[in-house]
């Protein structure tokens, strides 16, 4: 006996005008395959309904409360079962190509699968689903593909239980003609059920719009099939089965959308004749699914991306749909994908490996979770097959269930309440529960007391709840029971929730300090200064008299903080207080802590109040300085021009008299900043103050820093404030429009370049331009100063003249010579023979008389003298040319010649200016 939904809820596709137009022919066959394992409800010989998860948790279940419990041992491996066996033994699943075996402990839930399987037969291709028959010999199984495109088919085999196998049945092929689109089966196993839709792959037309529902039985003694076929529409599109197997429902439709409701027949599973619901002109269904009451039907009719899920309401009498007011289910964009309890009124939704029961409202067909039902188990993460025990009924009329079914309150002291704990009652059959009376029974009911939202008498639809609160009190010691009863109109009335909880003695009485405030933080106190006083409350709050010994301060700072003890007496009865008053005189700067210590005979003593405040220095009684701003930034302005002033304004700013004996402009660049010191008076009584100018006249391009130095008799003197700006250049030399800095010549020839002065913004003057590095023989020519002007370039030309190649001058003709030069020349000749006759005849008359040697002597000195006379006579009558001086080249080759301007600021200062190089 089972009830499968195998490939509902399904998407369907869409169809316009009287010929389907299918934009994705294999649409469906893509969604039977994915939804191939779904939930299935099976009647079993178990002795506790059982849940599977193909995620490999095994879980039992309670059809009051929907409590899902895991069983010992559970996960177990995952698996592909859709099926469970009539007679509790196995779980059959899905292959790509085979049927799985699973072995079922019916005591335990535990299941393994079986050696050898997967199984298959010849014909077994795809297969989609699987029905069995209620004696446990015989299974079908359901093929995506048949024999012909476009086809399916349906084969049987027979349960081997001795051998643990499945083995074909000869002759029990049978041949679908269109594929099938959703399948499933009635809780008894006696009927199982196809909704095939078109077939676009058939050379028969007609099936390009089928929508066909069979109604099929396996015969037990044979394994063959017998059925009935039935067309309710054409073209279809969606299928669904009630949990609890009622009815089935089909989604159908060419030119309009239609749904049928198809009763199942309780004594015989046959099906009944469909209810159709004809949805509006060219709106179809895209999903359907149903709910465990039978009352609300969930459908999408739009392949938008999040298309409104629609509730319907099924008359319980017609099977007609109307749909619901409360329409469309808030929060999916889907038909809910939950999981029904086919005995129970919970269905299952699942959060990765978390799941929650929940109860359909009866009134707008939303889904309540149930309190207490959420559980978390490893392997619960899949579709889910439910077994039920022979003989369970659906819960029906009206039903009570309590959560917890039992309350221990816990150890609590005689006298005192224990925290409240909670009872959830939920109407959980299909009427409405009424409650008379909850109330509180026992042997100690009057130690327990409850408060609840119920407000009996009242009545409680199916799916809504109430709580319950119990606090237990005890009146004596040892253990206290009662019982907490709900009286309704379900069956079991009164039902009982048993309460139980533990009297404990109170303690002996025994002192206690109770300290307020428990720790002091003093304000911010300047040095040398007391603080207004704070009090610590010490009460007496135990059960006994409190006797304290001592009260004193310590810590790390204990001289800052005095005390003034009021608790001086010996004894304190219960709740009598005394204070103790502290105050805080810093004696340092900075975070100064101490402690109280209390020592009494409390059991917690010593007690001790936490002490902490803040020391601030006094004010100073010395003169003090604040420079207002602290240092000063000038704009970028142009070389040798002069910013507006800034000022600094020097404020007297200490407890005594300012005297500021100097003010100096210094630093780096000192030159570049003018000062005007306005601070010149001897002294500047406390909040006087005076200023000193600054402006700034750079010289030079680029950042430029001083500073402005005051020394006084603060105790932080010199005060320094610093000065900075940024200059650009006043002038700039550069090529001029269509000139250049490199010209090439011959020697010889002239090189001309065209340059231009361009002044920066807002300076004006005379510039001056020198020339060097013009190379040999070579001449620069400039012009004189230049006169600029705020930005306005002025183009000036330098000229650099060369010298150009050697010239041979030449020599003039010499004079014939006259005629008394050839008579010097004799008479020179003359003159040295004589000197010659006079020396040979020296040596031979070594012994002339010294008056014939002096005489010699005599001539030869007279001949010296007119040699002589005769060598200057000959000079002197001479007439030399003067020489030709030599003709100078400039050598070829690069030159570079340096063009250096020189200007002055508005104050005739110089200017660094940088220079330009131009290459010959």
């Amino acid at each position: 006996m089972a009830t499968q939904t195998v490939f509902g809820p399904l998407s369907c596709e869409a169809s316009r005008a009287r010929i389907p137009i299918y934009s994705n022919a294999s649409r469906p066959l893509l969604l039977f395959c994915a939804l191939l394992v779904c939930a299935h409800s099976a009647c079993a010989q178990f002795q506790q309904p059982f849940v599977f998860s193909t995620g490999g948790a095994v879980m039992t279940r309670n059809d009051q409360t929907g409590v899902l419990t895991p069983v010992q041992g559970s996960p177990y491996a995952a698996a592909t079962f859709q099926t469970l066996d009539a007679q509790g033994r196995f779980l059959f699943g899905l292959g790509t190509n085979g049927i799985h075996m699973y072995q079922v402990d019916a005591t335990t839930g535990a299941f393994a699968e079986v050696p050898h399987s997967p199984f298959a037969s010849s014909n077994t291709n795809q297969p989609a689903f699987i029905a069995v028959e209620p004696t446990g010999q015989y299974l079908a199984v359901v093929n995506r593909q048949g024999t012909n495109p476009g086809e399916s088919s349906i084969d049987t085999f027979k349960i081997d239980a001795a051998n643990l196998a499945l083995v074909p049945v000869s002759g029990s092929l049978l041949e679908l003609d269109s594929t099938v689109i959703g399948a499933g089966a009635d809780l008894k196993n006696r009927h199982f059920y196809l909704f095939l839709g078109p077939n676009f792959l058939s050379p028969n037309l007609q099936l390009h719009s089928n929508s066909e529902l069979n109604d099929y039985a396996i015969d037990p003694p044979t394994g063959l099939l017998s059925g009935s076929t039935s067309q309710p529409g054409n073209v279809g599109r969606c299928f669904a089965m009630d949990p609890q197997g009622r009815f089935l429902v089909i989604g159908q439709g060419q030119n309009q959308g239609q749904v049928g409701i198809v009763p199942i027949a309780a004594v015989s599973g046959v099906l009944g004749a469909p209810a159709i619901t004809i949805l509006a002109t060219s709106v179809f269904p895209i999903e359907i699914s149903t709910e465990v009451t039978g009352k609300f039907l969930y459908l999408t009719d739009s392949n938008t991306a999040s298309p409104p899920v629609h509730i319907y309401a099924i008359d319980p009498q017609t099977l007609a749909l109307a749909e619901t007011a409360s329409s469309p289910l808030p929060g999916f964009t889907s038909v809910p994908a939950f999981m029904g309890d086919p005995t129970g009124p919970f269905m299952y939704s699942l959060s990765g490996t978390a799941i929650q029961a929940n109860m359909t409202d009866p009134q707008t067909g939303y889904f309540v979770p149930v309190p207490g039902t959420s559980i978390s188990a490893p392997g619960v993460d899949g579709s889910f097959v439910f077994s039920i025990p022979p003989g369970q009924q659906n819960l029906v009329g009206p039903v009570a269930t309590l959560t917890p079914t039992s309350l221990s309150l816990g150890s609590v002291t005689v006298g005192s309440p224990s925290p409240a704990q909670t009872v959830i009652l939920t109407s959980t059959g299909d009427q409405a529960l009424s409650l008379s009376l909850i109330s509180i029974t026992g042997a100690n009911a009057s130690d327990f007391s409850e408060s609840d939202t119920c407000q009996a008498p009242s009545i409680l639809q199916p799916s809504k709840s109430c709580a319950i609160s119990v606090i237990f009190t005890p009146s004596a010691t040892g253990q206290r029971l009662a019982t907490l009863a709900v009286t309704d109109n379900a069956p079991g009335s009164p039902q009982p929730v048993q309460l139980d909880g533990t009297g404990v003695a109170p303690p002996p009485p025994q002192p206690a300090v109770t300290l307020v405030p428990g720790s002091i933080s003093f304000p911010t106190t300047t040095q040398g200064t007391t603080s207004g006083p704070v009090t610590v409350t010490v009460t007496s709050s135990g059960t006994a008299m409190l006797h304290i010994s001592s009260v004193v301060i310590g810590g790390n700072n204990p001289g800052d903080f005095t005390m003034t003890n009021g608790c001086a007496a010996t004894a304190y009865a219960v709740n009598a207080a005394c204070t103790i008053t502290v105050t805080f005189a810093p004696l340092a700067v900075g975070l100064r802590t101490a402690m109280i210590t209390i020592t009494d005979d409390a059991p917690d003593s010593p007690q001790s109040v936490q002490l902490s405040g803040t020391g601030s220095a006094p004010p100073s009684t010395k003169p003090a300085v604040t420079l207002t701003p602290s240092s000063v930034s000038f704009p970028t302005i142009t070389e040798g021009t002069t910013s507006g002033p800034q000022t600094v304004t020097v404020t007297s700013s200490g407890a005594a008299t300012l005297h500021i004996s100097s003010v100096v402009l210094g630093g780096t660049n000192s030159s570049d900043f003018n000062m005007t010191n306005g601070c010149t008076a001897t002294a500047y009584a406390v909040n006087a103050t005076c200023s000193i100018s600054v402006t700034f006249a750079p010289l030079a391009t680029g950042p430029r820093a001083a500073t402005v130095t005051l020394t006084d008799d603060a105790p932080d003197s010199p005060q320094v404030i610093n000065i900075g700006g940024s200059a650009n250049p006043a002038i700039t030399i550069g090529a001029a429009p269509g000139g250049s800095t490199s010209v090439t010549i011959t020697a010889g020839q002239t090189a001309q370049f065209n340059l231009e002065l361009t002044p920066g913004a807002g300076y004006t003057g005379g510039v001056s331009l020198s020339c060097s590095g013009a190379p040999l023989a070579a001449t620069c020519q400039l012009p004189s100063p230049v006169q600029v002007s705020n930005g306005n370039p002025v183009p000036f030309t330098v000229m650099v003249t060369t010298s150009g190649g050697a010239v041979v001058f030449p020599v003039p003709n010499a004079p014939p010579p006259g005629p008394f030069v050839y008579i010097r020349y004799l008479s020179l000749v003359a003159l040295g023979m004589l000197l010659l006759i006079l020396v040979a005849r020296k040596s031979n008359f070594p012994s002339l008389q010294p008056a014939a040697g002096f005489a010699v002597r005599r001539n030869m000195a007279v001949i010296a003298l007119l040699t002589l006379l005769w060598v200057a006579g000959c000079g002197g009558g001479s007439a030399a040319l003067a020489p030709v001086p030599p003709h100078v080249v400039t050598p070829s080759g690069t030159s570079t010649i340096t063009v250096t301007p020189s200007a002055t600021s508005s104050s005739g200062k110089s200017l660094q200016l940088q220079p330009i190089q131009l290459v010959k």
